[in-house]
């Protein structure tokens, strides 16, 4: 039998707020408009959207110094209200979003940046596997029988990412193993063996 390593612990939430960030209670921050607004810092919406699958990966600000810093350095920059500095998407992850192009909505109240990842992620946290997840957006929120809303973890496609094969490819990779070492005796036992299993 073909052993698969188990899963990564992911890493502590930023902040040190696990149930946040990992956690299937809804904590929405009803706040975080006045929280932007109490920075003094004028700011817009921007959605920062992966140009080749159409993901959604953040939604974060900008200000003018951001979005003059994105086309000059064509990447995602942004502005981090929290530490009220510009931010370099990826310039301590290594998860750099090249900039593809920006569009603006008709009001000219919020951006939409078109880009292409460098490498795999975009969010600060990882999945399962300690893998820099592929968006920021890897939970579905739905009400449950008794009307409360809840998160359950939905985490995007990603081709390039290691996941563990189901079952049924790994016995049917046993098998061809088995086959190809020229031990039609352990194919056949192999086969046997996977046969009782269903």
């Amino acid at each position: 039998a073909i052993s698969l390593p188990a899963p990564l612990v992911p890493r502590e939430a930023m902040g040190g707020n696990r149930e946040l960030e990992e956690g299937a209670g809804l904590q929405l921050d009803w706040t975080k408009l006045d929280k932007v607004a109490s920075k003094h810092c004028d700011v817009v919406p921007v959605v920062v959207q992966d140009s080749r699958s159409g993901a959604v990966l953040i939604c974060a600000y900008a200000n003018e110094a951001a979005l003059e810093a994105t086309f000059k350095q064509r990447v995602a920059c942004l502005w981090s209200t929290s530490r009220n500095e510009l931010w370099v998407k990826g310039a301590t992850s290594g998860d750099t979003l090249d900039l593809d192009d920006v569009f603006i909505n008709c009001e000219q109240n919020s951006l939409v940046y078109k880009v292409t990842p460098r490498r795999k992620g975009a969010c600060h946290t990882k999945d399962q596997y300690g893998n820099t997840r592929v968006s920021c957006y890897y939970r579905r929120v739905a009400p449950t029988a008794s009307g409360s809303l809840q998160l359950s973890h939905a985490e995007p496609v990603c081709p390039e990412c290691p996941v563990p094969p189901a079952p049924e490819t790994v016995n049917r990779a046993a098998l061809l193993i088995a086959f190809a070492a020229g031990s039609v005796s352990a194919a056949l036992l192999t086969a046997a063996v996977l046969r009782q299993r269903r």
